[in-house]
């Protein structure tokens, strides 16, 4: 009975705004695979506001479905003929909600489930699913209004294994804050027989299991070396096995020095033959 609800995240992030008075608009994308048998996108999607004070739940949203588009698969190479069942389709929820003030603040979630099999770098992907978070300071911090980063464009849906990959994985940030990327492992969240938490579970969140020889700063196994700046956010990456592969990229904000929050993307790569 739950199979239908199966095998269909490719990855997802989560941002927020803060327009003041308490008022975030807050922004959810998720990617999923077009040709999968899986549920389709949720409608509505339940966010949850946990307090950081003691990960209890302030509160759930229902964020309205905005509807899809499928995105592009650009591939270049005049050499390589890409696969034709490609297909990832972007749904973009927004909503605006309002918190009082708090002196640890709140976490915004979504959890999700899954991602499918055939993912060679997880070790029961068929099994793992998503937890989208996004941390919003208490007034301890004495940020008074935050506004989180916000990565700039899509990954790549398509790349060669035996072409260097080059990619911009920066971010931006409203309030001007530093960033520091880093390569992280992404979150677990949902299960088959949960696959859409409503509301959505608790902090704090398992990780993802790499299947072995695969982790966060080698997510294409030794033999494809991945160097992400932490600068700048220039990914590039030289993959050399075939399939289906999970990234996560974090981008850490700073203030002052002070860690705020930490934006989580992860998204699944294809890597096919280009010989």
């Amino acid at each position: 009975p739950f199979i239908g609800w199966s095998s269909h995240i490719v990855g997802g992030e989560i941002y927020y705004d803060c327009l003041g008075g308490g008022d975030y608009r807050v922004t959810v994308k998720i990617y999923r695979d077009c040709n999968s048998t899986g549920a389709q996108f949720d409608s509505p999607l339940p966010l949850g506001v946990f307090r950081n004070s003691d990960n209890s739940l302030f509160n759930t949203y229902n964020m309205n479905f905005p509807g899809s588009n499928v995105l592009p698969v650009e591939f270049n190479n005049p050499c390589v003929n890409p696969p034709n069942n490609i297909c990832i389709e972007e749904a973009i929820y927004q909503g605006v909600i309002n918190l009082p003030n708090s002196p640890e603040g709140y976490k915004l979630v979504y959890e999700r489930c899954c991602r499918g099999p055939g993912i060679v770098n997880l070790n029961d992907s068929e099994n793992e699913g998503l937890t989208l978070t996004a941390n919003i300071p208490g007034t301890n911090s004495g940020i008074a209004c935050n506004s989180s980063p916000r990565f700039n464009s899509t990954p790549p849906l398509l790349l060669c294994n035996n072409e260097e990959l080059i990619y911009n994985h920066a971010a931006t940030d409203p309030d001007g804050d530093q960033i520091v990327y880093e390569l992280c492992t992404p979150f677990h969240g949902g299960s088959q027989f949960a696959p859409a938490p409503n509301p959505p579970n608790n902090p704090p969140y398992n990780n993802v299991v790499w299947e072995a020889g695969f982790n966060a700063t080698q997510p294409f196994g030794a033999s494809g070396p991945i160097n992400l700046d932490p600068n700048t956010g220039l990914l590039t990456a030289s993959p050399d096995l075939l399939g289906k592969f999970v990234v996560g990229v974090c981008a850490n904000e700073y203030r002052n020095g002070n860690l705020i929050s930490t934006t989580k993307r992860d998204f699944i790569f294809t890597v096919f033959n280009c010989e």
